[in-house]
């Protein structure tokens, strides 16, 4: 967690993949004071005066201009929008929501190809789902079920050592393939 200034430009700066000289030198050249020994200081636990803020603003633009669009008050204190890699800030949601499917462990992408998913699931829409196919890992949570009758999307709930129930349909557990939570929809 980055719950510190200290381990917020610690993060940003390995994202980045740029050294503590660089920051100070970037700083330096916009004629604000800011030694090696403070800025290193800050990234050991240092505290951070609230009015070195002018400096953590350029040190902000130094990530920005490295490919790692931030703001001064998120390094500052943690709160507003984190930081986001500025190759992926143009990117429309759809691209966005297949790269986060291909970056998320042990997750797959699925489209829906019936009105298997409705209410929550329309045809043609995309969703991730877990790689866990277990029925009792995912009880009462909304899953992608394979059964020999063919496929659901819907609340699962665990009824007794032999069945489930998949929004209120019941069904033998024994004729479940697959039960996968899903993790994302996407909307159209």
């Amino acid at each position: 967690m980055l719950d510190t200034i200290e381990k917020r430009l610690k993060c940003c700066r390995a994202a980045t993949g740029t050294s503590p000289q660089e920051i100070v030198n970037y700083v330096q050249q916009k004629e604000m004071d800011l030694s090696y020994t403070t800025y290193t200081r800050w990234e050991s636990g240092g505290t951070v005066p609230a009015r070195r803020i002018d400096v953590i603003n350029h040190i902000a633009d130094f990530f920005s201009n490295n490919g790692l669009k931030v703001e001064g008050g998120w390094i500052m204190t943690g709160e507003g929008f984190p930081p986001q890699f500025t190759e992926y800030t143009e990117l429309d949601e759809d691209t966005l929501f297949i790269l986060a499917s291909r970056q998320m462990p042990k997750a797959e992408l699925v489209q829906v190809g019936g009105t298997y998913g409705e209410p929550y699931v329309s045809f043609g829409e995309f969703c991730i789902v877990s790689t866990d196919i277990s029925i009792e890992s995912n009880n009462n949570k909304l899953c992608y079920v394979r059964e020999k009758n063919g496929l659901l999307i819907g609340l699962v709930k665990i009824v007794d050592e032999d069945h489930i129930t998949i929004n209120d349909i019941k069904c033998k557990k024994v004729d479940i393939i697959e039960c996968r939570r899903v993790k994302w929809i996407q909307k159209k």
